[in-house]
Order: structure tokens, then sequence, then C-alpha cells
């Protein structure tokens, strides 16, 4: 008797972890993971990842990028990657897959170009940085802002607001800079904080470069136009014809 084929796994399929979370979002987790440990095995691959403002500028972009993959102990793997978990549901289902990932990496990365600008004009802020706290943080807080009344419990003891949350959050970060070496040493922190402000609002790296590519064109078309002029026949008002 003839049975049915199984359907090979597509690749993504590996990633929902068995239909519990988007598939975009549980390859993010399972590459931190894997990068982490890998990091632990090896130290060198830990320095060579690692956001640093110094090396950023000498011309080593990809640490604009590495550094969310890189945690720095056991804890922080496990609950960053359950808030990324957690949000990741959240977000994708009113971003989508694509969008989400493309704002997962525009806060990592645009945090680690501001903070490196900062680090330029502000000393202390040249500081080293590895674990994915900030982009979380940012996610969390354009997902607060985007949803300010939805309800949170922890553990069914601490009722809260969402936007009490992203409160409690910013301060938080606030606090933690000024107990361990002011403001410069988590001048990322607060990059990613202000870019997901900004993706709450509606703000996004694509309308951004949409805009000013915008401004651009008009500036190019006005400055193309500046040598034109009305040509007018025996004094009449005529429609004007454009010429060189």
């Amino acid at each position: 008797m003839p049975t049915a084929r199984r359907r090979a796994p597509r690749l993504g399929d590996t990633f929902t972890f068995g239909g519990r979370v988007p598939a975009v979002v549980g390859l993010l987790i399972a590459a931190m993971a894997v990068v982490t440990i890998a990091s632990w095995l090896d130290r060198r691959l830990l320095q060579l990842l690692a956001f640093d403002p110094a090396s950023v500028l000498y011309g080593q972009l990809w640490r604009l990028l590495t550094w969310v993959f890189v945690q720095d102990s056991p804890l922080t793997l496990f609950f960053a990657g359950f808030m990324l978990w957690w949000l990741g549901q959240q977000l994708v289902y009113v971003w989508g897959e694509r969008r989400f990932l493309l704002r997962f990496l525009g806060i990592t990365v645009g945090a680690g170009v501001l903070a490196t600008l900062f680090a330029l004009v502000y000393r202390p802020a040249a500081v080293g940085h590895v674990n994915a706290w900030p982009t979380v943080n940012g996610l969390l807080v354009a997902w607060a802002l985007m949803f300010p009344d939805r309800p949170l419990s922890w553990f069914g003891v601490i009722n809260m607001s969402a936007k009490m949350m992203a409160a409690l959050v910013a301060f938080g970060t606030v606090l933690y800079a000024i107990a361990y070496g002011g403001p410069g040493r988590f001048a990322v922190h607060f990059a990613a904080l202000a870019i997901g402000w900004a993706l709450s609002r509606g703000l996004s790296f694509g309308g951004f470069f949409r805009k000013a590519r915008r401004n651009l064109e008009e500036r190019e078309a006005r400055r193309r136009a500046k040598h034109l002029k009305v040509v007018r026949r025996n004094g009449q008002d005529e429609p004007p014809r454009w010429m060189n």
C-alpha cells in the first residue's frame, strides 16, 4: 500500500522550535548561543567580536554588529535570550519578520555608530562592550511605547503598564551608569534606548534615508533649473517656453 511521502523540513522551520517562535527570532537566539559558547571556548574570538570604538575608527567595522551576539555570562545568555524570545513574538506580529530583523540589526549598528561618535568627543565613552542588553532594551522601549497601556504581570506578583516598564528600563540604565563608571561606559545603552524611542514614534532608518535622498534630488533639480529663463515673443504674455 503506497504511503504519503513526508515533506522534508525547511531550514526556516528548524528555528521556530516547533512553531513556538517566529523563525527570525529563533535564528537570532541560536546565533547568540553558538557565538557566545564559541567565545567562551576561545577568548580571542571575544576580543575580535566585541564592540570597541577605537577599533571601529581603525576600520574594524564588523564590531558595530557582532557585539550583540556575544554574551558575557550564562545568566546574560539566558535572560537576554528569554526577553528576545518574548519580545520577538510581539514585534514580529506588528512589523513582520523582515522589518523585525532589519530593526534588530539597525538598533545594534546604530547604537554602535552613535557610541563611537560620542567617544570622539568624550574620552570616557571609548570603552568596549559585549552582550545583547542594549539592543533588547531598545526593542523593549519601542514595544512599550507603541502599546503604552498594555498590562504586564511579572510572575503574577508585580503588575504594571508597558509605559511604566519603559520608564523603569530608562531609569535603571541611568542608575547603572551612575553606579558603574558614569554615562560614558553606558553610551551604547543610551544610544539603543534613543533608537528604540525613535522607532516607537514611527521613525525608521529606511524612512530617514528615503527622505534624505528626496532632499538631495530636489536640491539637484533646483540647481539645474537656475540657468533656465522664460522667453517671450513680441512682449506678449504667452505660455513660457523653457530653453537653455
